[in-house]
């Protein structure tokens, strides 16, 4: 029993660490960050080195759109799918206008800072 416990935490804590990945949180480590021509992001990220590195990254390549909000999905093409006049509205959410109304993208979930260098999560 105490070894069908041990193996359940270790587990449990593994799928915890690959949940923590999954998620960009590129806020954390990135500045001066804006949504230029609808779908770039740009900003001053950390490279982990003390230095800071202006990147950009083209949001369609993380982002689809589903009925309700835009969601992490690769090569989702939000852009071509009609949204548009997308901007940071509140921290790291992205607000579009978007058929079906307005949606918005937390970019924390599907955006990461890899070395300075923005990249999809």
């Amino acid at each position: 029993m105490r070894y069908s416990a041990l193996t359940y935490f270790a587990v449990a804590a593994l799928a915890a660490v690959q949940g923590a990945q999954a998620r960009g949180d590129f806020s954390r480590t990135c500045t001066n960050y804006f949504i230029e021509n609808n779908n770039f992001l740009r900003a001053t990220c950390g490279n982990g080195q003390g230095g800071q590195v202006n990147t950009a990254l083209n949001l369609n390549a993380c982002i689809g759109i589903d009925p309700n909000n835009l969601v992490c999905r690769p090569n989702g093409n939000y852009a071509a799918q009609g949204c548009a006049g997308c901007l940071i509205r509140t921290g790291a959410f992205m607000l579009c206008s978007c058929p079906g109304g307005n949606k918005i993208a937390d970019l924390d979930e599907c955006v990461a800072n890899r070395g300075g260098i923005l990249a999809c999560a």
